[in-house]
């Protein structure tokens, strides 16, 4: 890794050594120049290899000015020093009682000359700050197009709680481990850091990083001893400590500092987010960071050109990808850091610059709630139904006074194609509402509403959010209506909350309930039970079909002749089943019976 850093030290010294070229060309003295260009050199790198200053292109552009004036100074001053001390020797060695000593006319040259390497930096620097102010805002219109995006008025159709991986909160996950971290021999040379959502064979999983806790318990032990990994699904999960030793990571000094690995491994790549614990099938784990540069000198990056550096954090080796083509077992390539700024610039930008000032008109400007849990609280990580790991944000206008959802994204972590779900024919309530309303359930046990997320349940909107108490230990699952917020359902169990959500959606006679008929298919058999249930203004046909296990249900205001249904009538009807629902809604019905 000492030889790599040599490769950035080079990236972050051209000014510096075009700087010393320049002196060395106009007064020859190729001993001076040899002595302090190893000298800069070596303290640029040990500058380097401890601050990890960022490598975009505005940094390095900065660095190097600051370097080349710092230089200059140094060559400006020695120059007349050295010069000094020649003439002092040469008047010593002719006239040993000469009182003055004058600099000769080729070294006054050589310091007027040499003081435009000095002016010229600091014009540049003047220069590059100004284009960096107009670029940064004439810019927008291409970053935004840089954005990977598509809009869909509506998310996939969900049919069970399995497609459905909710998981439960880091905090949950993180307090579980906690009380397990006894398991980890010498546990108080260690504390538990960051913690990623991720699948392993095919499991949706939380691994949380095993970190050191100061100097001189890295220089104790020099690896940590493994990592914690739990269901992200099971509520009833318990954590597992893995023993697999890690040389590499966060915590650790000098060449072990796993972000320093991943510095001197790309040189003119700047890094955006934290570094994340992803673990292969076999157990071994790899830290990953995302990469970017930057959109010329804005401070923007280009949001359609990640790179992605893999760390064993086992062997040290690390590979750069380009972000789609990294090892298939790396669930995020694209950390939540990079889809948050993804989210932020989608959702201000879309008109430009101004019109997202205090000047402009503010059109089509959404902002991102701060209801998630990575990224500032920006983002909620979950996986789609093909397994993929994506980021759920949802957006509103930003106006405290509105609880209206502008629409919400999902960022796929893998390639980066921002997705935008906004169904424009009916208002939506934000996550802040749907959280507003899932704290008011139980009161008095002031247990917090997290982790809120949009799902698609049915053809009807629905939020679904974790209930945790005080300690983030998880107790329920809260499903809202996003359209009809009278329609709440909790439960401990997912599955068995979707149905109850999922009766409640039938019984509701607002036009909210789900009229999608993708999943719809013929169904005929004999009737087995019927039951009438009349709340004073509806009257709902419950029956049942011999070997069926599926209760349906039928509005007798729909189809009027369904109050005459009997046990024996065989029936044909079209029905939406869904993978394990106890209840189903139909809408029409033959009786073959009521023909004759």
């Amino acid at each position: 890794m000492l030889l790599d850093f040599i490769n950035v030290t080079l990236v972050f010294s051209i000014g510096m050594l075009l700087a010393n070229v320049i002196a060395v060309a106009l007064n020859r003295r190729w001993l001076w120049f040899i002595t302090t260009t190893i000298i800069e050199f070596v303290v640029i790198y040990l500058a380097l290899y401890i601050q990890l200053p960022p490598k975009n292109l505005t940094t390095l552009l900065n660095v190097n000015i600051f370097l080349a004036v710092a230089a200059a100074i140094v060559n400006f001053l020695g120059n007349a020093g050295l010069s000094a001390i020649d003439k002092i020797r040469e008047f010593s060695g002719n006239n040993k009682h000469a009182n003055t000593v004058n600099i000769s006319p080729k070294q006054t040259s050589f310091l007027k000359r040499y003081v435009w390497v000095l002016l010229i930096p600091i014009v540049l620097w003047i220069i590059v700050g100004g284009t960096s102010f107009v670029t940064r805002i004439t810019s927008i219109n291409n970053v935004y197009d840089s954005i990977p995006t598509q809009k869909k008025r509506s998310a996939e159709l969900l049919t069970s709680a399995k497609e459905m991986p909710i998981a439960l909160a880091p905090e949950t996950a993180k307090r579980k481990m906690q009380q397990k971290f006894s398991v980890i021999p010498n546990s108080n040379m260690y504390e538990l850091d960051g913690i990623t959502a991720q699948t392993i064979n095919g499991q949706y999983v939380y691994v949380a990083t095993v970190e050191f806790n100061g100097f001189f318990k890295w220089l104790k032990n020099r690896s940590v001893p493994g990592y914690f990994m739990i269901s992200a699904t099971d509520v009833n999960a318990q954590p597992k400590f893995v023993k697999e030793p890690l040389k590499y990571s966060p915590s650790a000094y000098l060449n072990d500092d796993a972000a320093r690995k991943i510095y001197a491994a790309a040189p003119t790549y700047a890094s955006t987010g934290r570094m994340n614990l992803e673990i292969d099938d076999n157990g071994t784990p790899y830290y990953v960071q995302t990469l970017y540069r930057e959109y010329g000198v804005s401070g923007r990056m280009k949001f359609n050109e990640f790179k992605t550096a893999v760390l064993n954090a086992q062997t040290g080796d690390v590979n750069v990808y380009d972000a789609q083509k990294a090892p298939k077992f790396i669930d995020a390539p694209i950390t939540s850091a990079a889809a948050n700024q993804m989210n932020e610039f989608y959702g201000r930008y879309q008109k430009g610059w101004w019109n997202q000032t205090a000047f402009g008109a503010k059109r089509d400007v959404k902002v991102p709630t701060d209801n998630g849990v990575y990224a500032a609280g920006q983002i909620t990580p979950l996986i789609d139904s093909k397994g993929n790991l994506v980021y759920f944000t949802d957006f509103t206008s930003g106006n405290n006074d509105q609880d209206s959802a502008l629409g919400y994204s999902l960022v796929d972590a893998k390639t980066g194609q921002l997705t935008y779900y906004r169904d424009t024919r009916s208002g939506l309530m934000d996550s802040d509402g749907a959280i507003s309303i899932a704290d008011k359930i139980y009161p008095e046990k002031k247990w917090q509403a997290k982790m809120p997320i949009l799902y698609n349940i049915d053809g009807t909107p629905t939020w679904v959010i974790s209930l945790l108490d005080s300690k983030g230990i998880f107790k329920k699952y809260v499903y809202i209506n996003a359209i009809d917020n009278d329609i709440v359902i909790d439960g401990d169990n997912a599955q068995e909350a979707l149905d109850d959500y999922r009766n409640d959606l039938a019984e509701s006679k607002s036009n909210n309930r789900s009229t999608d008929t993708k999943l719809a298919k013929s169904i005929s058999g004999k009737v087995s039970r019927v039951a009438l249930v009349n709340d004073g203004k509806t009257t709902i046909v419950n029956f049942m079909l011999e070997n069926q296990a599926t209760v349906f249900r039928i509005d007798a205001d729909s189809a009027p002749t369904t109050v005459f249904l009997k046990v024996g009538d065989n029936v044909r009807f079209k029905a939406n089943m869904l993978d394990k629902a106890k209840v189903a809604t139909i809408e029409d019905i033959d009786i073959d019976s009521l023909k004759k």
